[in-house]
């Protein structure tokens, strides 16, 4: 089984623990610079609230995104507004080491293993979430889409539409499907060469509950969309904990491309970073020498969807524990205080977005900025207390201020551009 830091898999626990309410949220409202950017996923909220289309948004990120607690109120109020068009794609991962999905329940069986961008082994193919779920034979996992009442019970969302993107090659079982206990499809994986597959179904009827297994043989899996078949918007999290800008340019360059533009989204948003805060050349005069690094990762996502908007939206603000005499690096004790290569790496994750023509959002300013980290450990229920991850709570105060962000660009361009 693939490994996952204990510092990374621990938020991912603590985002879905119920916590005491902190007596005041901290935050800061923080506009979306260059919005502008925006219009073509614009146009498909308008389209969609008019009962025409779905507008899609993948959201790329790291462990942050990938406890779901900041994309799930953006996805919940994109919904309430715009129509519920469903989950979109939801990665292979179930697991929650690697991401969770707040509105998908899934429920494995089997020998599974994983291969993601973080750590290879993938033979350069991840699908679109970074993510390969390998089904050993006779392996499966069952899939709803559900939704929280006001009472925080769990109920279940009939969908209308399904496709599972998968992995055919050399010596592979049979992909089999089921809708609600019947089986829909039987798909051979072979082929004489590995090779990136989509099986689509539109049965005449709503489902309620997806199984997937492998027969025969193994089957890799990169994951399966589900839509509700009515016109509105989704929120696609694509987050894989631990990874980074490398993690995408180095295992995901040549395959991404093609899977991107298969989902061909209105909107691909960007949150990487956070795994890069103490990269050293943060902190060598302006930072300049991450930008690079930075831009070559975001391109490698882009290169998919050259007509989609895009959207970058820095890291959280991070912070450590200075170093006392004889402590190692990483192990401080000390004061606590933010990562002195913070404002560099946002300075330049902003100089790149704008120059690549994508809108810029800062989490770090809407967090406070330099010293938020060690500021939102007095409100209580809000961080897990290592100085970098928010539970998720915290992570609902900085999904609303996004949400407040996009809505309150989104009204200011339908104000002044004519519909049609």
């Amino acid at each position: 089984m693939a490994r996952c830091s204990p510092l990374l898999a621990a938020p991912l626990a603590l985002a879905l623990t119920g916590l005491p309410a902190a007596a005041a949220s901290p935050g800061v409202p923080t506009p979306v610079e260059g919005a502008d950017h925006l219009d073509p996923w614009f146009q498909a909220l308008r389209a969609a609230a008019a009962g025409q289309g779905v507008a899609r948004a993948l959201h790329y990120g790291d462990s942050t995104l990938a406890a779901d607690g900041l994309a799930r109120t953006v996805r919940d109020r994109l919904q309430a507004r715009f129509g519920d068009a469903g989950p979109g794609f939801v990665p292979a991962s179930f697991l929650p080491q690697w991401s969770v999905r707040s509105d998908v329940r899934a429920r494995r069986g089997g020998d599974w293993a994983w291969r993601t961008i973080l750590y290879g082994g993938g033979g350069g193919r991840y699908g679109l979430g970074g993510i390969v779920g390998i089904l050993r034979p006779g392996a499966s996992v069952r899939v709803e889409a559900v939704r929280a009442d006001a009472a925080d019970a769990v109920q279940v969302r009939p969908q209308r539409r399904l496709e599972v993107w998968y992995q055919a090659g050399v010596g592979y079982g049979d992909l089999v499907v089921q809708l609600d206990g019947v089986e829909a499809r039987r798909e051979p994986a072979r082929a004489a060469a590995t090779e990136d597959r989509r099986l689509s179904l539109d049965p005449p009827a709503a489902f309620s509950e997806v199984r997937i297994a492998s027969s025969g043989g193994t089957v890799p899996v990169y994951g399966l969309v589900l839509e509700s078949g009515a016109a509105g918007a989704t929120w696609e999290t694509l987050a894989v904990s631990g990874v980074g800008s490398r993690s995408f340019s180095t295992f995901a360059a040549e395959a991404l491309a093609p899977q991107v533009a298969q989902r061909d989204p209105d909107l691909v948003v960007v949150m990487l970073g956070g795994n890069e805060a103490g990269y050293p050349v943060l902190s060598v005069g302006d930072g300049a020498g991450y930008a690079p690094i930075f831009q070559a990762g975001l391109d490698t996502i882009l290169a998919g969807a050259p007509d989609a908007a895009c959207l970058v939206i820095t890291p959280l603000d991070q912070g450590e524990r200075e170093l006392l005499e004889g402590e190692e690096p990483g192990m401080g004790t000390g004061e606590a205080r933010s990562k002195r290569g913070m404002p560099n790496l946002v300075a330049r994750q902003r100089e790149v977005a704008l120059a690549r023509g994508c809108a810029f959002w800062s989490a770090w300013a809407a967090m406070g900025g330099q010293g938020a980290s060690v500021a939102w450990t007095r409100h209580r229920g809000l961080t897990t207390g290592d100085l970098v991850h928010l539970t998720g709570r915290g992570l609902e105060v900085i999904g609303g201020l996004l949400s407040d962000a996009l809505l309150q660009s989104y009204d200011a361009w339908a104000a002044k551009t004519p519909a049609g």
